[in-house]
C-alpha cells in the first residue's frame, strides 16, 4: 500500500480502538546521575549490553529503520488537555534529534493510543485491518508481542535507495513480471546502496497501566517507541544503566524522563549512515554516551 494511503487511513481505522480516556501529572525530569571515575570499562560494558538488548535488528545487509520525511503526532483515548502536553515534548524531542515536524493540518503518521488491552487490540487490527501490518514480516510482528505486555509498538517501513529515491518499477522475465529496482545515484560495491525509512508508528499503551505515570514518562517512553525500533526492557535482568524503556518494569526504578542513555542512543541512531547496519549502533551509542554523559570528548 502506497504511504499516502498509511497516512489517511491511519486514524479512521484505529477509531474502532477499545478506548479509554486517562489524565497524567506533569513533572520535571532530574539531573543526569553522578559518573564515578575509574569505571570507564564497566560502564562501556552496560551500555553496549543494554544498547543490544534494546535493538529490534534487521536482518542481515538490512539497515537500520528511522524517520526521514516529517513527523505528524497523534493521541487518542487521552483528555486533549494532556495529549496536547504529550505532543509537545515528543515533538520537542524530536527536533532534538534532526526530525522535522510536519506543519498544521498534517496527517498523522505517528501514533500514540491508550486502550484496555493493547495486546488484544494489536490481535484485532491484524485481523481487520492488515495492511497496518503489510511491510512486516511474521518475525517482526512476533517481536511486537515481546515485551513488558502493556505496550504494543511497530513500524511500518520501505526500502529506498540511500538517497531516499523511491525504487524503480521494471518488467523482466518471460512471461512479464513487476519488480522494484534499485536506480542508485552513485555505485560502490563497498558502500551499500539503501536505507530503510519508517513511514508510520503506532505506540498502543493499555490505560490501566498509566496511573502513576507523569506525561513527561509517558512522552519520553513514546518518543524512544516511536523513533526508533527497540524494546521495552522488561526481558531479562534489570539493567544498571538507566533507561525510560523501564517505565512499565514492576520494581523498576524508573527515571523521570529520558536519560542519558537514551539520548546517546537516539542520537547515535539520527546520526549513523543512512545504509547502517543493526552493529553499528552500539559503538556509536558509546560513543554518544561518552560525550554526553561522561564528558569524554574524543581526539
Amino acid at each position: 500500500m502506497a504511504y499516502s494511503h498509511f497516512r489517511t487511513g491511519l486514524l479512521a481505522c484505529l477509531s474502532s480502538l477499545a478506548l479509554t480516556p486517562i489524565a497524567a501529572q506533569a513533572q520535571e525530569s532530574t539531573g543526569n546521575p553522578i559518573i564515578v571515575q575509574g569505571v570507564l570499562e564497566k560502564e562501556e560494558k552496560q551500555v553496549d549490553t543494554l544498547t543490544k538488548s534494546i535493538t529490534k535488528r534487521p536482518r542481515s545487509g538490512k539497515p537500520v529503520s528511522k524517520f526521514y520525511d516529517p513527523v505528524c503526532i497523534g493521541v487518542f483515548g487521552m483528555s486533549p488537555d494532556y495529549a496536547a502536553v504529550l505532543i509537545t515534548q515528543m515533538e520537542n524531542n524530536a527536533r532534538e534529534l534532526g526530525i522535522v515536524i510536519a506543519g498544521e493540518g498534517c496527517k498523522v503518521n505517528t501514533l500514540v493510543g491508550f486502550v484496555r488491552d493493547s495486546k488484544k487490540e494489536v490481535e484485532r487490527l491484524r485481523k481487520d485491518e492488515p495492511w497496518l501490518f503489510e511491510t512486516m514480516l511474521d518475525y517482526e510482528y512476533e517481536r511486537v508481542l515481546k515485551g513488558s505486555g502493556a505496550v504494543q509498538a511497530w513500524h511500518a517501513t520501505k526500502l529506498k535507495g540511500r538517497d531516499g529515491k523511491e525504487f524503480a518499477s521494471i518488467m523482466v522475465g518471460d512471461p512479464p513480471r513487476e519488480v522494484q529496482a534499485n536506480d542508485p545515484f552513485s555505485a560502490n560495491r563497498l558502500t551499500g546502496q539503501v536505507r530503510m525509512d519508517m513511514i508510520g508508528s503506532i505506540v498502543l499503551i493499555d490505560s490501566r497501566q498509566v496511573p502513576g505515570k507523569t506525561i513527561q514518562q509517558l512522552a519520553d517512553y513514546a518518543t524512544m517507541r516511536s523513533f526508533a525500533s527497540v524494546y521495552d526492557t522488561s526481558e531479562g535482568e534489570v539493567s544498571p544503566t538507566s533507561t525510560i524503556l523501564s517505565l512499565f518494569d514492576d520494581g523498576a526504578d524508573v527515571p523521570d524522563g529520558l536519560t542519558p542513555f537514551d539520548w546517546a542512543y537516539l542520537h547515535a541512531l539520527y546520526k549513523v549512515s543512512p545504509n547502517a547496519g543493526g552493529d553499528s549502533l552500539t559503538n556509536a551509542t558509546w560513543s554518544e554516551y561518552k560525550r554526553r554523559a561522561l564528558g569524554i570528548v574524543e581526539e
